[in-house]
């Protein structure tokens, strides 16, 4: 199908052409509506429709991701503290490290319990291990191995249940947490 620029980006980039070809693809996952994908990648042989409608919703699982480090990993600082260049890589270096050791926590118990890493609270796995650096910190050096077999114990009473596959209510945009009180003085209509 030919879709057309709108003027706005024509007058912008008027190097551009006047359309551009676009595929559209028709899918319904389970639990889900029926939905069109509209995508740049025209070959049907190199890119097939199944796969990229998988892939659509397996960037929504790094979205999920994106959203654990920034809602959870941060809490609500969401910006970087530091203030060189330097300080600043050091600080993204420590929070995807801190990231992926908790993600490497779900992953172990989800391989033992023969689960998706998916079905194990990032949130709450995240504040058990928050709180055996914590106590950690105080213990004697020989507590350690015990306490984290007590956090990997304790993790075990954090699986989810599977994800609904059908859903009663539509998903609705959530307004966004803030610390700010929110400004209602000025209508939107």
């Amino acid at each position: 199908m030919e879709i057309e620029f709108p003027p706005a980006v024509r007058k912008e980039h008027p190097d551009f052409p006047a359309t551009f070809e676009a595929r559209a693809i028709h899918y319904c996952q389970k639990g889900f509506r029926p939905r069109t994908l509209l995508t740049s990648l025209t070959d049907t042989v190199a890119y097939p429709a199944a796969e990229i409608a998988a892939l659509y919703h397996e960037r929504w699982e790094l979205e999920l991701g994106y959203d654990e480090l920034k809602t959870h990993t941060l809490e609500p600082e969401e910006s970087i503290r530091s203030e060189t260049p330097e300080q600043v890589r050091q600080e993204l270096w420590g929070m995807v490290i801190a990231y992926n050791l908790v993600r490497r926590e779900i992953a172990l118990l989800a391989r033992e319990r023969k689960l998706p890493p998916t079905r194990i609270s990032f949130k709450t796995t995240l504040v058990l291990i928050r709180d055996l650096f914590m106590w950690a910190a105080i213990a004697s050096p020989g507590s350690l191995p015990k306490m984290i077999k007590k956090l990997r114990l304790d993790m075990s009473q954090l699986i989810l249940p599977p994800r609904r596959s059908e859903r009663r209510y539509a998903r609705g945009v959530k307004i966004k947490m803030s610390i700010y009180e929110r400004n209602n003085k000025h209508s939107i209509d």
